[in-house]
């Protein structure tokens, strides 16, 4: 950018603040017959303070002089009451934006913002982060552009509420004491400066950032005209392009904020339950969309009536998301895993139903059919819009609620995959209705794992609660199901590593030998009766170890005969030709899939998890002897 075009740019800024500020000289010495006029009248405090709250919290739609109402404030409220009064009406507006951009706002409001704005804010939404809501609040257009970018992007609504409240705070309480200086030095005049004084600054300073920015690219229409190059060709001489010096490195650094709704409820497809129409209206953008449903085959074997409860709840909805086609069945369990032929089956009928990024794709089943179907709509389009609906405990209570998605491949367990946070996650307990006992049972193991590696309370309520649970109490069940899903999601989301690329998996706690116990029984045994097993292992290990007092995996161990989980299975103590435990085989496949060095959580206590780097094959093997001669008791 030439010196001469930033010049020019500051003096259309500042030429027209100067004539303004001239004209404002005939109002010197007239600031207190100013205030006067305001309070004349009905007029009170209070109603010129509803009266400046209601104009700054409608400045995101209308084009209110809110630098002007701001220090109005402070002139006629002092400093206290124009920074609450400013405060509120400021923060107001930035809630009225973030509305606006989550859902549209109303036809009324779609038509006075205009479509240039919304699709200014649009853009916005893909490239700022939370820091620039504290950057923007003070530069015109862009302030009430990053509150709409906000509700666009989704972003959290208590963490943009209290960024925003914090940026309004600070700006507030700067107009206002301002306004009120203004009236101790009787000038008008500065009162006009200091109003002034922000938005300019604001401006100078993007500005600047555009011009020190390489290649920068506007964030707002006005300033996007101002640095539209001239529509007139000018001839000018080539430029010899030359090689960029050895070492050059540009680092490119962007975050990307993911949030989806986990739902627990009953009649999920039944009348009066709205939460399919929630989910579809918080994305709706005005235009009619379409749903393709997979279902699991066994499900609808055992209820037939299912296909036609989904079609009825889409035709409840209306026009707003209608099904692409009948709900489609898909092979349930390890089968629709074993590599990628049920993946390409998926592909063509995403081709073949016309499902674009902006459909959605809902999956219905068990943890094998999410991932599988998840690995697909992950991958088709670059990424489709997945809803899931887990029907076992184990996918309502831990995978389900996650952000992967995965398939076997060559006998490697989730070889291929992806981290594709879900659109919305949809557990509804009366799925589980039709679940053989064993494999409902079988998914209380996740429960367990968390609940030692994280919640000491949770496991002594699993250790009170284990016969309800073993009965499917419905109370029981729905509690251990929701805090076992909420233990999971706050790992994911404050663990520091949710898309795990580090070496430390803590979600994985009795995982090393559930996989490769399952391959070695070609998936004979489930995944959650494996990991029963190997949680038992595991702690048996960490008392070996001296990490777990004596006497912790008796507890453990307890609980999971309670349950009916199984703590033993022959093939554990199988061998290779060569005489090497074959489950210890497991821990170099663990390292080989999570990379790096080898982690493994063991437990310090019942509730307190611990990353080990070594497990010792002797200790294994120890573990291993005591865990057969309990499961043979």
């Amino acid at each position: 950018m030439s010196i001469s075009l930033t010049l020019r740019r500051l003096a259309i800024l500042g030429i027209p603040a100067l004539v303004i500020a001239f004209s404002f000289l005939l109002f010197e010495g007239k600031t207190e017959q100013i205030v006067l006029s305001m309070m004349s009248g009905a007029q009170s405090l209070a109603g010129l303070s509803a009266l400046i709250v209601g104009a700054l919290a409608l400045d995101v739609a209308l084009p209110v002089p809110s630098s002007v109402v701001n220090v109005t404030a402070g002139t006629v409220l002092g400093v206290a009451g124009g920074t609450l009064t400013c405060w509120l009406g400021m923060t107001l507006s930035c809630l009225l934006g973030y509305w606006i951009g989550a859902t549209g706002g109303t036809s009324a409001l779609r038509r006075l913002l205009g479509a240039e704005e919304l699709a200014r804010s649009t853009r916005m939404s893909n490239r700022f982060a939370f820091g620039s809501l504290l950057l923007l609040r003070a530069v015109p257009v862009l302030a009430e552009t990053s509150t709409i970018a906000a509700g666009i992007a989704r972003l959290p609504l208590r963490r943009f509420l209290g960024v925003v409240a914090l940026a309004n705070l600070g700006i507030a309480a700067a107009y206002a004491t301002l306004g009120a200086m203004a009236v101790e030095a009787d000038s008008f005049l500065l009162a006009f400066c200091a109003a002034l004084a922000l938005p300019v600054a604001g401006l100078g300073g993007r500005l600047i950032y555009a011009q020190m920015r390489p290649e920068s690219q506007p964030l707002s229409g006005t300033l996007a005209m101002a640095e539209a190059p001239d529509p007139t060709p000018i001839s000018r001489p080539a430029l010899r392009p030359t090689a960029p010096p050895q070492g050059t490195s540009v680092l490119q650094r962007f975050s990307v904020d993911y949030s989806y709704r986990v739902v627990f409820t009953r009649g999920l497809f039944a009348p009066g339950n709205d939460t399919l129409g929630e989910v579809f209206r918080e994305a709706s953008d005005g235009r009619a969309q379409r749903c393709l449903v997979f279902v699991d085959a066994d499900m609808l074997r055992q209820r037939p009536a299912l296909a036609d409860e989904i079609t009825a709840c889409f035709d409840r909805l209306g026009t707003e998301v209608t099904l692409a086609t009948t709900p489609l069945p898909v092979t349930g369990g390890e089968d629709i895993k074993a590599g990628f032929e049920q993946v390409f089956e998926i592909y063509r009928l995403i081709l073949r139903h016309r499902i674009d990024r902006h459909c959605y794709v809902m999956a219905i089943g068990g943890g094998a059919v999410l991932d599988a179907v998840g690995m697909a709509t992950a991958t088709a389009h670059r990424g489709i819009r997945h809803i899931r609906v887990p029907t076992t405990v184990l996918s309502q209570n831990d995978s389900g609620v996650g952000v992967k998605n995965a398939v076997n491949f060559e006998g490697s367990k989730n070889f291929a995959g992806s981290f594709a946070p879900p659109w919305a996650v949809l557990n509804d307990f009366d799925m589980l209705e039709t679940l053989p006992p064993a494999i409902r049972r079988a998914g209380i193991s996740e429960a367990v794992k968390v609940a030692l590696i994280r919640d000491p309370e949770f496991f002594l309520w699993l250790e009170t609660n284990a016969e309800a649970l073993r009965r499917f109490e419905p109370a029981a069940e729905e509690y251990m199901i929701r805090r076992s899903a909420e233990l999971h999601m706050h790992q994911i989301a404050h663990g520091g590593d949710p898309f795990e690329r580090g070496s430390a998996r803590p979600l994985d706690f009795g995982h090393w030998s559930a996989h490769k116990l399952e391959g070695l029984t070609h998936y004979a045994v489930s995944h959650g009766d494996a990991v029963a097993m190997g949680i038992a292992l595991d702690s048996r290990y960490s008392v070996l170890a001296g990490l777990l007092p004596e006497g912790g995996e008796e507890r453990v161990l307890a609980l999971l005969q309670a349950l009916d989980l199984p703590v033993w299975h022959p093939a554990l103590e199988q061998r290779d030709a060569g005489g090497q435990l074959e489950i210890l085989n497991g821990l170099e496949e663990f390292r080989e899939h999570l990379g790096g060095e080898l982690t493994v959580t063991l437990l310090l206590g019942l509730g307190t998890g611990v990353e080990m780097h070594e497990m010792k094959s002797e200790l294994v093997a120890e573990a291993l002897g005591w865990l057969a001669a309990q499961g043979q008791d």
